[in-house]
């Protein structure tokens, strides 16, 4: 149930008409969240080949979102870090995605929130401990 319900909310997303894929917006969401990083932990933290995540940086650069640099200590190495634009395109990306969220949930009892907020803490919990 839980994976019907994230598919229509990626239908959702993609009736919106957003200028960029998911897939390029987490990449910019881990950024935010992680900060600089390089292209094989980016790849890593989103389970993408380093290949993958290397075309979608390449987007993400060409419009502006992202910086790349080559780390001084060895030009085999890219750091990848948000722009102002990148910054203010997740901010307004997040905003979206808390009324896109409230929306879904508005429709539920109180009791009910709280309950899914007790059980996403118990699964997060978990995830942060694997």
């Amino acid at each position: 149930m839980f994976k019907t319900f994230l598919k229509g909310i990626n239908q959702d997303w993609n009736k919106q008409g957003h200028e960029l894929s998911m897939t390029q917006c987490k990449t910019l969401y881990s950024l935010s969240r992680n900060g600089p990083q390089k292209v094989s932990q980016l790849a890593s933290s989103l389970n993408f080949t380093a290949a993958a995540i290397t075309g979608i940086t390449d987007h993400l650069f060409a419009e502006g979102y992202v910086n790349k640099e080559r780390a001084e200590s060895d030009r085999r190495v890219v750091n990848i870090t948000l722009t102002k634009k990148g910054e203010d395109m997740i901010a307004g990306l997040m905003e979206n995605q808390r009324e896109l969220m409230g929306n879904y949930f508005k429709i539920l009892p109180d009791e009910d929130i709280v309950h899914l907020r007790r059980i996403f803490a118990v699964l997060i919990s978990k995830i942060d401990n694997v």
